[in-house]
């Protein structure tokens, strides 16, 4: 596209860069990238990224918040249920000051989680869930929120939410997800990214912490004994309550999200509904979480 003088820069430019840095001469490679990027401020400036986000995304890249804080989110909810169980054999009541504590820290790695999803949101231009990465980030943050929503007075159910924000989080930081920040694909630029994914991701989150709330419940009847009985099936019966609140908010997510989804289908490809693997999974869930959330109107399959 360029000629003359442009042209010129643009054919040796990088050549002269290329053989400046193997022959280490600093400051020359640095004069030539100043040029460059004179170059591309002056000929591309309304796409490239503002002074701000470039500022923004190398601050991310420092702080990495995602990958520093899911250790803190398991140790926090491991050490929360270890304390808890050890009190339901002690017959006692967990010390006000030691649920505060726990309580202030993991709403403080939460924040820290939130702000994080926030400053990617800003950096990349479009909601931070396009990618299998950015998924899961997404699935820990619901879970957490699920958490502090139905376990504002019950630390088991707020300690059982933080191990399993922790444990997405480290999957999302496995070497097969790639954490970097992209453009997206052009089926996803969609104001419908936003509405659909967001629905839909936050239903695994409340599923999944309902998920976690009944093994915990498979745990407390294991170790329920006729010294604490009383205890345990108290504590089983608010855990089974807020699982059910869970699983039903879930559900009403995700079928919501399959609905917007359909709609987005019928806005990329002309149709709302294909049968391909992933929309009939949608809907095999649908079904089996359906029928979890109405057993209790069964009267053959009430009761906790």
């Amino acid at each position: 596209e360029y000629t003359g003088s442009d042209s010129v820069f643009i054919r040796s430019g990088f050549r002269l860069l290329a053989s400046s840095i193997t022959g280490q001469n600093r400051e020359e490679a640095l004069n030539i990238l100043e040029a460059v990027a004179g170059f591309q401020n002056t000929k591309g400036d309304n796409s490239l990224l503002s002074d701000s986000k470039k500022r923004a995304e190398i601050l991310y890249t420092r702080v990495n918040p995602f990958e520093r804080i899911f250790p803190y989110y398991m140790l926090s909810g491991f050490l929360l249920l270890l304390i808890l169980f050890i009190n339901i054999f002690r017959l006692k009541q967990l010390p006000g000051i030691v649920k505060k504590v726990f309580l202030s820290v993991i709403l403080m790695i939460f924040i820290v989680h939130t702000a994080g999803l926030a400053l990617r949101w800003y950096i990349s231009g479009h909601a931070p869930w396009s990618n299998g990465y950015e998924s899961m980030v997404y699935v820990a943050w619901a879970a957490m929120l699920a958490g502090l929503i139905f376990g504002k007075r019950y630390p088991m159910v707020v300690g059982t939410a933080s191990f399993l924000a922790g444990i997405a989080l480290f999957v999302a930081h496995l070497n097969w997800m790639n954490p970097e920040i992209t453009n997206l694909v052009p089926v996803l630029k969609s104001y419908w990214l936003t509405i659909h994914v967001s629905v839909i991701t936050s239903s695994y989150g409340f599923i999944g912490l309902s998920a976690f709330l009944g093994v915990l419940v498979l745990i407390l009847i294991i170790i329920r004994k006729p010294a604490n009985d009383n205890k345990v099936n108290v504590i089983i019966g608010q855990l089974t309550t807020i699982n059910e609140m869970s699983a039903i908010a879930g559900l009403y997510f995700l079928a919501a999200g399959t609905f917007f989804g359909a709609v987005w289908a019928n806005e990329s490809w002309g149709r709302y509904w294909g049968w391909d693997p992933k929309e009939t999974w949608s809907l095999i869930t649908i079904l089996v979480y359906s029928f979890i959330v109405h057993m209790r109107l069964i009267p053959g399959l009430k009761g906790t």
